[in-house]
């Protein structure tokens, strides 16, 4: 075997949502903070808005340098994955006994998008890619260099029958309706406390009198 072929395969996500996430969190803190610094600099609380809008930047720096390090890679009889603010998971290519090749049609959407799902010998998964995430040329990629049986999905599923085929595939935050609710109000919240804080620190009045 030669060694070209035993080098490592290493993909990574598709850079666009780097690049379309920087690109909108950029125009909400400018949208945000420019009025905000108007009104603080008068208000002598220049200096803390100007921290504050530091502080998120940094941590827009410190998220996009971690997604930048998100990478599937496949080597020396091992696959590791690391994906957004999440841990490395290293997994056996011995363990994988399957691997289908899906294609499913996101909610609210008429284009179905491909899905990887390794499972090992009872059938549990082992990793999955979504196509939201991951291009079709490195799903392929991972897919040959797992070097496991690759079946490949004749029909497009949806998200529902997806699920009902395959349960065990189920990240552990969907199918929860009320799970997604709390996280969706927990983010509005969130952005709520933020935006507050800011005005207080801009010494803008917010109580209404």
């Amino acid at each position: 075997m030669s060694p070209a072929h035993d080098a490592p395969v290493v993909v990574r996500p598709r850079r666009r949502l780097l690049r379309d996430g920087l690109l909108a969190t950029a125009l909400v803190l400018i949208a945000l903070a420019a009025p905000l610094l108007l009104f603080a600099v008068p208000n002598g609380t220049g200096p803390l808005v100007a921290v504050a809008v530091v502080v998120v930047v940094v941590l827009c720096v410190l998220g996009a340098l971690d997604f930048a390090r998100a990478r599937i890679t496949i080597g020396g009889g091992m696959l590791d994955k690391r994906v957004f603010l999440s841990r490395t998971r290293s997994i056996p290519l011995e363990r994988v006994s399957l691997v289908h090749v899906l294609f499913v049609y996101p909610s609210g959407s008429t284009t179905a998008v491909p899905q990887l799902l390794a499972v090992d010998a009872d059938g549990a998964r082992l990793f999955r890619m979504r196509g939201q995430y991951w291009s079709r040329v490195a799903i392929d990629r991972v897919a040959a260099a797992v070097r496991a049986p690759v079946v490949v999905a004749e029909e497009p599923l949806t998200v529902d029958e997806f699920h009902e085929q395959w349960p065990q595939a189920a990240y552990w935050y969907e199918n929860r309706p009320v799970l997604a609710g709390f996280g969706f109000a927990g983010v509005l919240v969130a952005a709520s406390a933020i935006v507050y804080g800011m005005l207080v620190l801009a010494g803008i009045g917010v109580s209404g009198g």
